[in-house]
């Protein structure tokens, strides 16, 4: 059993220690756990020669928790309704721009440069947490191993410089910060939002990464199927 698991531990101990780093050292503060663990599997996984495939069936209990991972950030909602409720016309125009944004940038880009029509399919569902951007890939053509490696460095993109652009260019509301990162890096900014321990911008991004991935998935599979 415990060999048959061996990518789900050495995925969380990776995780726990980069995470002990940032905390316990003032040299390692900027550090995103995200990023440093999976870099240090991708170091591991290279020099030991373990194939990728042989990590992925050890660790995908992981997998298979991020749709429950997903539902469950929704729960704080319910409890700020207040919140919610005074901000409707902010969090509809996020809702908006944000899933447009995300979806005219893959599309134009995409042929701009020529893309195959099955690559910019793939690229459609990037700012969509990865269990929902998955299914759309599927859905609308697309492959979905490349749609999960986008999905994944747009979200570590938006975790690490996420707060930083929006700091540059002079965005202090937490309402705003918080539907600009949940809508354009899911999760993984979602949770960078849970690190800084700033209430609002948790509220605003899970709520952010839920609708835009049911607006997103409405669009694509109208438009695109």
């Amino acid at each position: 059993m415990m060999n048959s698991m061996w990518g789900l531990f050495a995925t969380i101990l990776f995780y726990q220690c980069t995470l002990w780093l940032k905390k316990k050292y003032k040299f390692f503060k900027f550090l995103n756990p995200n990023v440093a663990a999976g870099a240090l599997l991708i170091v591991i996984l290279t020099s030991l020669n373990i194939d990728y495939k042989n990590y992925n069936q050890s660790a995908c209990f992981l997998t298979l928790l991020l749709g429950p991972a997903t539902i469950a950030l929704g729960y704080p909602l319910s409890e700020n309704i207040e919140l919610l409720t005074k901000n409707k016309r902010a969090i509809y125009t996020g809702f908006a721009v944000g899933t447009a944004t995300a979806l005219l940038t893959s599309y134009f880009l995409g042929m701009v440069f020529h893309s195959d029509w099955q690559i910019i399919t793939s690229l459609m569902p990037k700012s969509v947490t990865t269990p929902i951007a998955l299914e759309i890939s599927k859905a609308i053509g697309g492959i979905p191993e490349l749609t999960a490696c986008i999905v994944a460095l747009t979200g570590i993109y938006g975790a690490v410089f996420g707060h930083k652009i929006l700091k540059i260019i002079h965005i202090k509301s937490d309402i705003a910060i918080g539907l600009a990162i949940g809508a354009a890096s899911h999760v993984l900014g979602t949770s960078s939002c849970i690190e800084k321990n700033r209430p609002k911008q948790v509220v605003m991004a899970t709520l952010a990464l839920i609708i835009t991935g049911i607006v997103t998935t409405i669009i694509c599979i109208c438009i695109f199927n």
